[in-house]
């Protein structure tokens, strides 16, 4: 797919037809989202696969909806064929960079999550970034080691229905150019 469609056309999608999404194409996400930068190139991330459908439950159970920690948890996930649950690694940056390598690390995960969203949409899949959910609560659902921070709940799958596009802010609005 061109780029330009590949961007334009993403989407967050909350729901999904009922077909398992290839173990071999899940990988191609990560794959995809491992390519983008990170300070010195130390990839601070991991990517936890979930298709077992016992444990997307306990995932769901520990989402909120809106900004609420206690409000209803996001039960559309469940209907994703997998999840991808976006882990930091700050041990690595901050050996190198102390406390100021923090933000840079955090920023590389969000284009990692970028990139995995935009293959998404290139591979006829649709995605969503969850961030909605109580990390403490995520880490012991997984049993993350020590060290391990989740940061995103990405549920992947063939989308059912695909939202119309959220009006966004004209270019002239949001740039400047200094000559």
């Amino acid at each position: 797919m061109e780029f330009e469609v590949v961007v334009k056309n993403r989407r967050s999608v909350r729901l999904f037809e009922e077909r398992v999404v290839p173990d071999d194409i899940l990988l191609k996400l990560v794959e995809h989202a491992s390519l983008a930068p990170s300070p010195g190139n130390l990839q601070p991330w991991e990517f936890i696969i979930v298709k077992n459908k016992e444990l997307i439950e306990k995932i769901v159970s520990t989402t909120y909806s809106g900004n609420v920690k206690t409000s209803s948890p996001q039960a559309w996930i469940k209907s994703a064929s997998a999840v991808i649950v976006v882990c930091y690694l700050p041990r690595p940056v901050s050996a190198r960079y102390g406390d100021e390598g923090r933000v840079p690390g955090l920023l590389g995960l969000g284009a990692a999550i970028e990139n995995l969203l935009l293959s998404a949409v290139n591979m006829g899949l649709g995605a969503c970034w969850v961030s909605g959910f109580r990390p403490e609560e995520l880490s012991k659902v997984l049993n993350l080691p020590k060290g391990s921070e989740p940061i995103s709940i990405i549920p992947v799958g063939y989308p059912k229905e695909i939202p119309d596009a959220p009006p966004k802010l004209p270019v002239d609005q949001i740039s400047t150019i200094i000559k």
